[in-house]
This record gives C-alpha cells, sequence and structure tokens, in this order.
C-alpha cells in the first residue's frame, strides 16, 4: 500500500515537471501552499514556523506511524537538499489548465548548508503512535521576505512544510532565534558526560532547560530504556523512569536524577540515551506531543580490562586525586590537646572517574611514636567513588602528643582506588599541620628587703621567673604596680625552657600604705611571633608616713627648765643640792622595787620577803616630803646606808 503511495507522488512530480517545460513559471518565497495532500497524514504541523533571514528557525512537527502490528518503524528523518528540491514540487490545485505551477532553482533553497545540515535525526516511531520532532536550520541571509518551503525524507518518503521568513534588517542576532518558539527544551546544558564502569553504579543527573518564550506546566521527562545492550548500557530495574519536574518558568533549568548500574558485559563507549519530554501549554490542559531529546553517557566496559592487563603503569590512565584544602578545628594545635581534621579532596582529573577509594591518614613518627593519635582508633575513611572535577569532604579527631615540640609535622593521606583502567591504584598526598606547646612559667621566693619602709624610703626586691615549658620565653619583664610606690620596671630578657631569669630591683614609696600591703607583679613575655601574654603575680609591702623632728622641741623646752633650776639651786647654795639628790635617790629607789614587784614571780618561798619589803617601802614613801634645807647631811647618810642594807636583803 505505502508503494503504491510512493508511486502516485513520483508520477504526480514527472506530469509537474512536463507542464512546467511548457508553461511559465512563477517565484515562490510569497506562497503559501497546500501540504496536506502532499503530506499524506505522514506528519502534522500545528502552526507555521517563523523565522528571520541570517537567523536559525526550529521547526516543529508530529511524526505519524500510522502502520499497524508488526509493521516497520519510523526511524530517521533529515533535511532534503538543493538538489532534491529541483524534483519535488508543493502544489496541486487539480486544474490543469492553471499556470499556478511552480518550478524550482537553487535559489529558493532556503537554508544554509554546513556539514551537520543533511545529516539524519533518529526518531524511532513505533506503529499506531506518534512523537513530536523539533528541527534547528540556519537561513539564508539574502532571503526576501514571504513562505518558503521546507523539505524532508522521513524514511526516504518526502515531506514538506510552509515556513515563514521575515526579512533580514541587520541587528537579529542568533542569539535572538534562540527564543523564538514558544515551547521548547534544550537538554545537557553545562554539564560533563557522566562515566562509570561495569558492574558501577552511575549517579548522574540531566539538565533540561526550557527555552521557549512561555511557561510550561507538569513536565515529565520519562528516560527511554531497550533490552538490546548495544543501545542501552544500564540494568532495568525498575518499570518506567519517568520523572515528574513539575512547572518550568522560560529560561528554568532542573536536574533530573538518575542511578543506574552499569552492565556487567557492557562495551566501552559511548550510549545516546532517548529521553521524552511531555509537558502541558496551559495549566489542566491536554499534554503536549513528546518532544525527543537525546543524553549521551560514557560506560567502561571489560573489554577495556583486557588491554588494561597488559598495559604498563605509565601506559593505563587512572585519576589524579588531590588535596583540594583542607582546615582544624580549633585553627591552632596544641601539644596535649585534641582537634577535628577537615580535608576536601579533589578528582583532578578531566575524563577519569575513581571508585572504591580508601583515604587513610598516617601521622609522621618521632623515636617510632606517631605525633597525631586518632581518638577514634581508626584512620581509614571510604569514598564510594568519585566523578572526574568531583569533590569529596574528610574528618577525622586527633590529638596532638603532649611532648610534641613546637614546630610542623607532615600528614600523610595516603589513597587506594579503582579507575577504569588501573585496579588498586595507590598514591599519597602529604599536608603539613604546626603544633603549638602552651608557654608555663612559676616565680622563686619573693623577697622584699625591708618589707616595711617609710614614704621617700627604698626597698630591694629580688626572685627568679623559671621557664617550666618546652617554648623560649622572649623579652620578659617585671612590672611593679600599687597605689603607694612609684610603677617599676624590670628587664629580665629571654629565658630558654628549664633556665631562670632574675629580676633584682628597687622600689620607692610614694605614699603611706591605705588597703593590706598588695603590690601587684606583672610578668610579661612574647612568642615567637611577638605575640604578648601576660600573668600576675603579688607581694606585701607596708609604707608609713615619715618621722618628724616636731618632737624634738619640747625636748628643748625641757632642756631650758633644767637650765634654770641649776641656775637656781647654784644661787641658793651647794648645800642645797646634796638633799635634792638624796630624795631623787630615795625615789628611784620606791620605783625600782615597784617594777620588781611587778615583775616577780609568786613563789610561796619568797612571799614573806616581800611582805615585809613592801612594808619597809611603804614606811620609807609614807613619810612627809622633805625639801632639801630639812635634810642634814647625817640624815642623808643614813638615808643611803639604809638604801644599801636593803639592796643586800633583795639580793639574798
Amino acid at each position: 500500500m505505502r508503494g503504491m503511495r510512493k508511486w502516485k507522488r513520483w508520477a504526480v512530480f514527472l506530469l509537474l515537471f512536463v507542464v512546467l517545460a511548457v508553461g511559465g513559471s512563477r517565484t515562490a518565497q510569497a506562497e503559501m501552499l497546500d501540504m496536506t495532500k502532499y503530506n499524506d497524514d505522514l506528519i502534522t504541523v500545528s502552526k507555521v514556523p517563523h523565522g528571520k533571514a541570517g537567523n536559525k528557525i526550529s521547526i516543529k512537527m508530529t511524526v505519524h506511524n500510522n502502520g499497524t502490528k508488526g509493521d516497520n518503524y519510523l526511524k530517521k528523518i533529515r533535511l532534503a537538499n538543493a538538489e532534491e528540491y529541483k524534483t519535488l514540487y508543493t502544489y496541486d490545485d487539480d486544474d490543469s489548465d492553471s499556470d499556478s505551477d511552480i518550478s524550482w532553482t537553487g535559489k529558493h533553497f532556503p537554508f544554509e548548508a554546513d556539514s551537520n545540515t543533511f545529516k539524519e535525526k533518529k526518531i524511532d516511531v513505533k506503529p499506531g503512535s506518534s512523537k513530536s520532532v523539533t528541527l534547528t536550520y540556519k537561513l539564508r541571509r539574502d532571503l526576501p521576505a514571504g513562505y518558503y518551503q521546507a523539505f524532508f525524507y522521513i524514511d526516504e518518503m518526502p515531506v514538506g512544510i510552509n515556513i515563514w521568513v521575515s526579512a533580514y534588517d541587520g541587528s537579529s542576532t542568533e542569539e535572538d532565534d534562540n527564543t523564538k518558539l514558544d515551547y521548547d527544551f534544550s537538554i545537557g546544558d553545562n554539564q560533563q558526560t557522566p562515566y562509570a564502569g561495569y558492574n558501577q553504579v552511575m549517579d548522574f543527573g540531566v539538565n533540561l532547560t526550557n527555552t521557549g518564550l512561555k511557561k510550561v506546566y507538569d513536565v515529565r521527562v520519562d528516560m527511554q530504556l531497550d533490552a538490546d545492550i548495544t543501545k542501552f548500557p544500564f540494568d532495568i530495574n525498575e518499570g518506567n523512569y519517568n520523572r515528574k519536574m513539575g512547572d518550568m518558568e522560560p529560561g528554568q533549568m532542573v536536574t533530573v536524577p538518575y542511578s543506574m548500574m552499569v552492565r556487567e558485559d557492557v562495551k566501552s563507549g559511548f550510549f545516546p540515551i532517548h529521553y521524552l519530554v511531555t509537558y502541558r501549554e496551559e495549566e489542566g490542559g491536554e499534554f503536549s506531543e513528546p518532544v525527543d531529546k537525546v543524553f549521551y553517557v560514557r560506560v567502561k566496559g571489560k573489554d577495556d580490562d583486557e588491554l588494561s592487563a597488559d598495559a604498563g603503569e605509565q601506559d593505563r590512565t587512572k585519576a589524579r586525586i588531590i588535596v583540594d584544602s583542607f582546615e582544624t578545628i580549633p585553627a591552632e594545635i596544641y601539644a596535649g590537646q585534641p582537634f577535628e581534621l577537615r580535608v576536601r579532596m579533589k578528582n583532578a582529573s578531566s575524563d577519569v572517574a575513581a571508585s572504591n577509594i580508601m583515604f587513610t591518614f598516617a601521622s609522621e613518627e618521632v623515636e617510632n611514636t606517631p605525633i597525631f593519635t586518632s581518638e577514634s582508633g581508626s584512620t581509614s575513611v571510604v569514598v564510594n567513588n568519585m566523578a572526574p572535577g568531583a569533590t569529596a569532604d574528610l574528618s577525622m579527631v586527633f590529638k596532638a602528643a603532649p611532648t610534641a615540640e613546637q614546630k610542623s609535622y607532615r600528614m600523610t593521606i595516603q589513597e587506594q582506588y579503582d579507575s577504569p583502567e588501573f585496579k588498586n591504584a595507590k598514591e599519597e598526598v602529604k599536608i603539613a599541620l604546626p603544633v603549638k606547646q602552651e608557654p608555663r612559667l612559676n616565680t622563686s621566693t619573693i623577697d622584699v628587703m625591708p618589707d616595711a619602709i617609710e614614704v621617700g624610703s627604698e626597698t630591694n626586691v629580688m626572685f627568679g621567673i623559671n621557664n617550666t615549658g618546652k617554648v623560649i620565653l622572649y623579652n620578659v619583664m617585671a612590672r611593679f604596680e600599687a597605689d603607694s610606690i612609684q610603677p617599676a620596671d624590670a628587664y629580665v630578657g629571654n629565658i630558654k625552657p628549664g633556665e631562670t631569669g632574675n629580676v633584682d630591683t628597687m622600689l620607692t614609696a610614694i605614699a603611706p600604705t591605705t588597703d593590706d600591703g598588695k603590690v601587684k607583679i606583672i610578668i610579661s613575655y612574647e612568642d615567637e611571633n611577638g605575640v604578648v601574654s601576660e600573668t600576675e603575680k603579688e607581694m606585701l609591702l607596708n609604707v608609713s608616713e615619715a618621722f618628724s623632728d616636731d618632737g624634738m622641741d619640747g625636748m628643748d623646752g625641757m632642756d631650758n627648765g633644767m637650765d634654770a633650776d641649776a641656775d637656781a639651786a647654784q644661787a641658793g647654795g651647794a648645800g642645797r643640792i646634796a638633799p635634792m639628790l638624796v630624795i631623787a635617790a630615795l625615789v628611784g629607789a620606791g620605783a625600782g622595787v615597784v617594777v620588781w614587784k611587778r615583775k616577780k614571780k609568786k613563789i610561796a618561798g619568797e612571799k614573806a620577803l616581800e611582805d615585809e619589803l613592801e612594808e619597809e617601802l611603804d614606811n620609807e614613801l609614807g613619810e612627809p616630803e622633805m625639801t632639801t634645807a630639812d635634810v642634814s647631811e647625817d640624815e642623808t647618810k643614813d638615808v643611803e646606808k639604809e638604801q644599801n642594807d636593803h639592796l643586800k636583803r633583795k639580793k639574798k
């Protein structure tokens, strides 16, 4: 039946050639011709494609396979070239006397031709079904405005449609033309070809972009499966791989996710995967005809392993995994303290994937002891796969050895992984981790001599500063601060680990102490980067007011009075001095007895003697006061004798 239709078409074409040879001709670019009889329901077009001369035009049509079960697929479509245009005619108005026939010349071919213009496109429309197909070509710049015809071959059966071309105005660009269609999509924008080996899972996404002018609703993407391993490289584990992507605004891109296991017996190479995209032009409306889009994946089969087994290491390709960045939390690592190491690894290969990756952290050792130890005990991390350019974040908690010296130590990251052509590849990368030691010091006994001074006086302060840590203390100083002293600094210098720096300085008192007498000692030091740290100590120092000379004035007055008394005594005669001295002696003796009485121990054997002495003293002091005039020389001698006897008894 189809062969009969094809014979009739060629008969019509031959007849038109004869008519055109006899009759005149007219140009085609201004005519919109009737294509319904010519296309014989093989294709339909919902609206005439529009384009601008010099720009691209997208031609959307729906291909129908009206056959029944058992008939062949409609497999491919291509654009007819300029020579084929000369043998194709697009119009017959059933009027044999009409001069409406058209002759074709090369100038009516509306497209610019290059190596891709006439390539076949796979459509695979099965019997009884339809498929939406969009083809894009560049229009010639010299086309006048008007209607033109585009001719195609579907499995060598010619079909044609009308297109409208507006004249070139010098302002159009190819970018403007990309959004000429109201509804259109592109696939695979801004992404690399996914890659995986046999028996591996390929996790990948397909970027789908709405390149049309209008919003589309309820977009659905259906991956086309095929049991033929030469056409479809993945195991089929689901009933369908239809993905619902929702509504899409113009210019919006979505990623359609897939996770597929590569077949074990697949052959290496690139495989085209077909995706049918359907959508609604209006919310709640009918679904459009499916738009067929193709996306390529690359797989590696066992056939590559046969070559790799005999190849040397330098002849086989493998992934290159590097350290992209790393950090520690906290930022500074101190000996004896835990820290978290975060490392971002990157597959720096442009086209080689890595799988079954094991990263092992190995610390530098000092005297067969690792500087960094894992708190969990394990030092390995496993990553399933890394595509070319992909990254993986590793994290592990370590503790630096308490005895580690202050410097940088190596951490080696050992890598073992598979690449498509290289199994159990082994590499290693290194990073440097600086370790710091906490500075430590203490002080010896602080000597203050004297620890009590008057205002204006000085005291000497001495003590030692011991470096008990493992790092040098640079530019050590001691600063003294208190309200009672003048602020003072003492420079000590650098102190090596295990050594002592001495402080020996004088402090000057400027005010009396009003508090508990504490003086603040601030010890400062620097690290190797000049960062200053301080620690604080205390000492005691009491400051009092200075002694005044005003008290000596009273003593001078007493001296003057005594001088006056001496003069008076001299005027009264020397005979009066002796009795006065005797009285003074008696009074002094009595006072001495009183002091002795208060301090003596109460011993029973001495009680009688004490009573006797007190009675004699009372008798002596109880006499009426005598003047020097009343005391004779003999009486004075008697008193002195009595006093001497009294002292002898006291000694006994």
